[in-house]
């Protein structure tokens, strides 16, 4: 069961980049697509729309961790809208400091709001 708790820790992440096809590009590949940090997605639905759980790799635990549940909205058959639920707290306005964010401790309350909610494991190997 969602505790109240866990539902106030799952905001969704607010987007730091434009809304053009440029722009995030542009985020993707200087970010979470930039080849240092590794990634797995598992497909999964939230609230009837399509969904991917990502998980970063952890070195020390030697599996991936849960990371954000991404929700997408489609226009036809391209992706309109992600909205990120992550699960790594982050106190930073500096997008700089995202460069390291797979590193940051994993946010229980947000694992569980996010992953255990839509069924998706707590982690992969």
């Amino acid at each position: 069961m969602l505790t109240e708790d866990a539902a106030i820790a799952m905001p969704p992440l607010a987007s730091w980049f434009g809304g053009t096809h440029d722009a995030f590009r542009e985020f993707l590949t200087l970010w979470p697509m930039n080849g240092q940090w590794r990634w797995k997605a598992v497909q999964t639905q939230a609230n009837g729309q399509p969904a991917l759980g990502f998980y970063s790799w952890n070195d020390e635990t030697g599996d991936y961790q849960p990371f954000a549940l991404n929700v997408l909205t489609f226009r036809g058959d391209k992706v309109s809208d992600v909205v990120a639920f992550a699960n790594r707290a982050i106190d930073a306005t500096d997008r700089k400091a995202y460069e390291r964010w797979p590193e940051e401790a994993l946010d229980e309350g947000r694992m569980l709001a996010a992953f255990d909610r839509f069924g998706l494991p707590g982690t992969l190997s």
